[in-house]
């Protein structure tokens, strides 16, 4: 009786379904496109953005992807989208999509391992392309600078936004939060590069987190916001 739920969960493994292969258009895997200056990997939300703004400036670009639903997605908007089905770890894909040519490697997945991975494979064989690589948190920015690549974390500048947004909501001027946000940005990253230099040790990383908190408290000392910069909540006056 004690085994049963165990012989269960066996045979449950043993005769779950297998995964159907996904079918790919033979077009899609047919990597033909004009020398590009830009190699995005990953097509997703963030890949997708960094493509439309190449492509109103005009800069060749090549796409590329593993999910066939989102190249599908992708060329349902523009048919001549130069996006295509490939795996980034695969060298003979990185030649089909002439990443030797390119001036910047651009790695937009979503998975960090993959991202990883992916840059220490393009370092390797083309080390005089620039690789911006997005990041999921500190920790993933700091693996990635060691492989020589241009971390952006990938909610960073969104939170940023965020905060400008509530910032002038409660009553600073559009220059005030601008300034203030970029006072926390430049903090935040000042953070960032001196927690790489010990980011295998965590006591020390804890210690510059510690230090970095004190420091923002008093940050903004020297422009405290004014009482006439954020109104406060002021009840009603009665009516006369």
């Amino acid at each position: 009786m004690a085994i049963t739920p165990l012989i269960i969960l066996l045979l449950s493994q043993l005769v779950k379904a297998k995964p159907v292969p996904v079918s790919v258009p033979e077009e899609y895997q047919q990597i033909d496109a004009d020398t590009p200056r830009v190699v995005i990997s990953g097509m997703g939300r963030m890949g997708q953005i960094i493509a439309r703004v190449l492509r109103a400036q005009g800069i060749p670009y090549i796409g590329l992807e593993t999910s066939v639903d989102s190249i599908e997605l992708s060329r349902s908007l523009s048919s001549d989208m130069p996006i295509f089905y490939g795996d980034p770890l695969r060298a003979e894909i990185l030649r089909a999509a002439q990443v030797d040519k390119a001036e910047f490697f651009i790695i937009a997945t979503d998975d960090p391992d993959t991202n990883l991975k992916t840059a220490e494979l393009v370092r390797r064989l083309y080390p005089q392309v620039t690789i911006i690589a997005r990041a999921r948190n500190r920790q993933h920015v700091h693996k990635l600078i060691d492989l020589g690549a241009l971390a952006v974390r990938e909610t960073f500048h969104s939170s940023l936004e965020m905060s400008k947004q509530v910032l002038t909501g409660l009553g600073l001027s559009d220059a005030q939060a601008d300034s203030r946000i970029t006072r926390f940005r430049q903090h935040d990253e000042q953070v960032l590069a001196a927690q790489h230099r010990v980011y295998d040790d965590a006591a020390a990383v804890m210690q510059t987190a510690r230090e970095a908190r004190a420091e923002l408290e008093t940050l903004f000392d020297s422009d405290q916001i004014e009482t006439r910069s954020v109104p406060e909540l002021l009840p009603p006056k009665p009516e006369q």
